[in-house]
């Protein structure tokens, strides 16, 4: 029979076995987890809120052409185009998506500083 854990998330965080580290680097300890996870869901919930305004936005625009003067010259999708770019580039940016500026990058940009000044890295 499974064993029910009950505790803050917290204590759980802190119970659960470290990340293995790479080779030559110091793993997180838990509150340094806690502390990443915490700075992702937050740049998560900025990118949400960013869609979201992108998306009121497009409506807006949509509406505002639609009720104007009809549909001879559409153009509500150059906003939409515009700022979609814009979109796109703050998910990159926050999330690090395919790996561009996430985590892994800012470890690997402090791994080649340090050894660019002939330390350790994660050391």
């Amino acid at each position: 029979m499974a064993e029910h854990t009950t505790g803050t998330r917290e204590e759980l965080l802190a119970a659960r076995p470290p990340m293995p580290a790479a080779p030559g680097q110091r793993g997180p300890t838990g509150g340094e987890r806690l502390e990443e996870a915490r700075r992702y869901v937050r740049r998560k919930r900025i990118f949400y809120t960013v869609v979201g305004i992108w998306i009121a936005l497009s409506l807006m625009w949509f509406t505002i052409d639609m009720l104007d003067d009809g549909t001879e010259s559409l153009w509500f999708y150059w906003p939409m185009l515009g700022t979609g770019i814009a979109v796109a580039i703050t998910g990159i940016v926050l999330l690090g998506i395919g790996g561009i500026f996430g985590a892994d990058w800012e470890q690997r940009q402090i791994d080649k500083y340090l050894r660019s000044r002939g330390d350790e890295p994660g050391g």
